[in-house]
C-alpha cells in the first residue's frame, strides 16, 4: 500500500526544523540551532512553508505527520505510552485524532458543543494518560504508540507508510 502522494523532498534543514517544532522549541531556540539554518526573523515563515510543503494545517498535525513518516522518532521525554499502549476513552482518542488531523482545540470544542472548561479537563487528562507535557508531544506519542495512524492525519493516506512497524517502533527507546 502506498500513500496518495510522494513524501515531499525535504532538505536536512527542513527535517531538523520539523524535529525542533515537534519538540516544542521556541523561535529563539530554532533560530539558534545551526542545523536548522533559520534566521531569527524567518522562523514563522519557515514553519508556514513547511506546513504548505507537507500539506499539514497546524504544527500539531505536522508533528503527527512527521512521526508517522519517522522524521520524528521519539518524544522529548520518555513516555510510558510507548511501552504500554493506553486504553483511552473514546472522547480522548477523538481529541488526539482531531489534533493529528489538523483540528485546533477551539474547533474541536465547537464541533462537539462542549464548554472550553470541559475541553481543558479532557486535554489535561489526555496529557496525563500519555505522560506528556504538551499537545505537540501528545501528537508525537499518539502516532508512535499506534493510537493515531497516517490516515487519521490525512484520510486519503494509508494507515501506515510502507514498511512501518508499529510494534517495533513501540519498543524503540
Amino acid at each position: 500500500m502506498t500513500a496518495t502522494g510522494p513524501l515531499p523532498d525535504l532538505s536536512d534543514q527542513e527535517r531538523r526544523l520539523i524535529v525542533l517544532v515537534a519538540a516544542s522549541a521556541s523561535h529563539d531556540q530554532i533560530s539558534a540551532d545551526d542545523e536548522a539554518a533559520v534566521d531569527p526573523g524567518g522562523v514563522r515563515s519557515a514553519i508556514e512553508l513547511l506546513l504548505a510543503k507537507t500539506r499539514t494545517r497546524t504544527v500539531l498535525q505536522l508533528a503527527a505527520w512527521a512521526s508517522a513518516h519517522r522524521i520524528v522518532t521519539s518524544p522529548v521525554r520518555p513516555s510510558a505510552a510507548l511501552t504500554i499502549k493506553p486504553q483511552l476513552p473514546p472522547r480522548l482518542l477523538q481529541i488526539l485524532q482531531g489534533w493529528a488531523a489538523g483540528r485546533s482545540t477551539p474547533e474541536l470544542t465547537a464541533d462537539w458543543g462542549i464548554a472550553p472548561s470541559t475541553m481543558r479537563t479532557y486535554t489535561k487528562t489526555l496529557l496525563t494518560q500519555l505522560g506528556v507535557d504538551s499537545q505537540l508531544q501528545a501528537s508525537v506519542v499518539g502516532v508512535l504508540a499506534g493510537l493515531t495512524t497516517l490516515n487519521d492525519i490525512e484520510p486519503a493516506w494509508p494507515a501506515d507508510p510502507p514498511g512501518h512497524d508499529v510494534e517495533q517502533h513501540r519498543r524503540a527507546p
